[in-house]
């Protein structure tokens, strides 16, 4: 399969809605996430919403927001065989029964929480979110951003055993991917992705260093989409001092095994995702610094 930039791309965190509590607000459609796809070569994504969405109703603003990917999952199953709902702790029972109508319902695979922009921990406060997942053998997605919340993921990893965790943007900083390493390489329900990874990252924390640390199999591409420009993490990865099996594993081999072991009958697509014709000559890519406006 040949694609914009060589080999198929499969996204595991790929955000839909809108980030509100942010200047400027960011965020992006469905459908403007398709047509980002069919530029750059990603045929297939997990979706799960922004953080720092709406919560002026409260629950039903979460709830509209996780009904929002169970429409784009339903809609488009090839393109997006799992998403994810989010989590608002603050909610309190009412976002637990959320959590359970997610995923028993609308066919949620589990859910995604970012500690900065939704203000969560990732401590002790998930315990009862990752219990409703646990129980069903679910999938979350943890942001791990330094400030300890790498040795917090790896607690919940080794606690809830029956959940699969993708922990999120591990290489950010040269002290945050060592301290991701030492507390999450080798556990054996842990994935990772590491969206944001600096391009100027030096040979002691680049892709290949990835490799040695995680193993092949434990790496994710991960967009990070609507807030970064992808593109520049996939130059990495195509750049990268590692074979061609290693990049096809972290491009879409690791995550469509992944995807497997919620539905088996997927299969990877085999084009790229087209274009939304209201698209077609818009620019999707406006920012500063690999930063989306």
């Amino acid at each position: 399969m040949m694609t914009p930039v060589g080999r198929p791309y499969l996204d595991v965190h790929a955000h839909v809605g809108d980030t509100i509590n942010r200047a400027p607000p960011c965020g992006q459609t469905v459908e403007k996430y398709l047509a980002r796809m069919a530029q750059s070569g990603v045929v297939a994504a997990i979706l799960c919403p922004a953080a720092g969405g709406p919560q002026g109703r409260g629950a039903l603003d979460t709830r509209d927001q996780d009904d929002a990917i169970a429409a784009a999952c339903q809609a488009y199953p090839e393109r997006f065989p799992l998403g994810l709902a989010i989590i608002e702790v603050r909610h309190q029972q009412a976002a637990i029964d959320e959590m359970e109508r997610a995923m028993d319902e609308v066919g949620l695979a589990g859910f995604m929480c970012h500690p900065g922009i939704s203000g969560h921990s990732m401590g002790e406060e998930m315990t009862p979110f990752l219990e409703v997942v646990d129980a069903r053998g679910g999938l979350v997605l943890l942001h791990a951003m330094g400030g300890g919340s790498e040795a917090r993921i790896a607690a919940h990893a080794r606690r809830f055993r029956r959940t699969t965790f993708i922990a999120a943007h591990v290489s950010m900083r040269a002290e945050q991917h060592r301290s991701a390493i030492d507390a999450l390489a080798g556990l054996e329900n842990v994935w990772v992705d590491f969206a944001q990874h600096p391009a100027t990252a030096d040979e002691s924390w680049d892709v290949a260093a990835l490799v040695r640390a995680y193993a092949a199999d434990r790496l994710l591409f991960g967009s990070d989409i609507p807030y970064y420009d992808y593109r520049l993490l996939q130059a990495q990865i195509e750049s990268a001092r590692v074979d061609d099996e290693t990049k096809d594993r972290i491009a879409w081999r690791n995550a469509a095994a992944l995807i497997q072991r919620f539905r088996p009958e997927w299969r990877l697509p085999q084009e790229p995702a087209p274009s939304p014709a209201a698209f077609e000559g818009s620019d999707l890519w406006a920012g500063k610094n690999g930063r989306l406006f």
